[in-house]
């Protein structure tokens, strides 16, 4: 009996495996994942090759194919394996409170602000379960990066993905009184461009940023001309608070600079919209409970955050 327990275990592992390398489309990265090396997927794959008596991977050393029995094995075990992990996953947690690791992305300057301060009750609700923190502004492949679920601006998601909003991306125009002391009031859209201005390059693109500010319902395109450009948001919140000149970031990051008087809006009147920031994870019918438990505290202490209330309230309709 012991056995044929071990037997089936052991397959659905070797399932797993092969789910992991056809997706994507190779040894090492489906090693990264597993955390384990190239060599014992290699010969994970071949014990299954051996089993079902057929090939699923043609091999080169510098190009693996997947031949038709593995697309056929594909698309036959890809949703059953993927079901009895995640009820394995959530029915061994029945018994006691949810363990585990999570392995999260987040963006930095909305985390520090909002999501960072709550988690000593997410600690002490969950004990044993691990959180496994990355931080990084970008998009990340949850599948091919082996992230439980991440934080981020909305993008075009596939049915395997949920997104759940968490707040509006709501940039707004920001100063310190040292820089407006200096230069005086900015009184108008028009004024603002003979002002020293810090803007932001998107490591991804190579692009500086355009401002779309709108004001009731008109939208107003400027590309900003400047001698300080940067790819970090922290360092551009920082550079503003310093007095370098005006900037404009996501008002989550700016509300605690302005309420400890290190910066002040101008233009109030003048926002700029960007999507929305979510939390996103794999569409799974028996998601681990380890990963519901963060989701659902998550969304439940940003819908409770004051800052993110009051992003909530001046955000103008698209």
């Amino acid at each position: 009996m012991n056995n044929a327990h071990n037997d089936a275990i052991d397959l659905l592992k070797v399932l797993k495996v092969f789910t992991l390398v056809y997706e994507l489309g190779n040894f090492s990265a489906a090693a990264r994942v597993l955390s384990i090396t190239p060599g014992a997927v290699s010969k994970q794959i071949g014990s299954l090759e051996d089993t079902l008596g057929c090939r699923l991977f043609q091999r080169t050393t510098r190009h693996l194919s997947i031949t038709e029995e593995g697309h056929r094995l594909y698309a036959l075990i890809q949703q059953p394996a993927q079901q009895i992990e995640d009820a394995i996953a959530t029915l061994s947690s029945d018994e006691g409170r949810p363990k585990g690791t999570v392995k999260i992305s987040l963006p930095i300057a909305f985390s520090r602000t909002v999501i960072l301060p709550s988690l000593v009750r997410f600690r002490e609700r969950y004990p044993e379960i691990t959180l496994d923190l990355h931080f990084e502004n970008r998009h990340v492949d949850l599948i091919s990066e082996g992230f439980d679920c991440a934080i981020g601006q909305q993008h075009e998601t596939e049915s395997s993905i949920i997104a759940r909003r968490l707040a509006p991306l709501t940039l707004i125009l920001c100063a310190s009184p040292a820089y407006l002391k200096r230069h005086g009031k900015v009184a108008s859209l028009e004024h603002l461009e003979q002002h020293q201005l810090i803007v932001f390059r998107s490591p991804t693109t190579g692009r500086v940023e355009t401002w779309k500010l709108r004001e009731q319902g008109k939208e107003h395109v400027i590309q900003p001309r400047s001698r300080l450009i940067v790819t970090d948001t922290e360092a551009q919140a920082e550079l503003a608070s310093t007095g370098c000149g005006i900037t404009l970031i996501g008002a989550h990051h700016a509300y605690p600079l302005i309420a400890s008087g290190k910066l002040k809006q101008v233009l109030v009147h003048l926002s700029a919209r960007r999507s929305d920031i979510c939390i996103y994870y794999p569409a799974r019918k028996n998601l681990p409970r380890r990963v519901s438990a963060f989701v659902e505290f998550v969304i439940d202490e940003v819908r409770k955050n004051d800052i993110v209330r009051h992003v909530e309230g001046l955000t103008p309709n698209p």
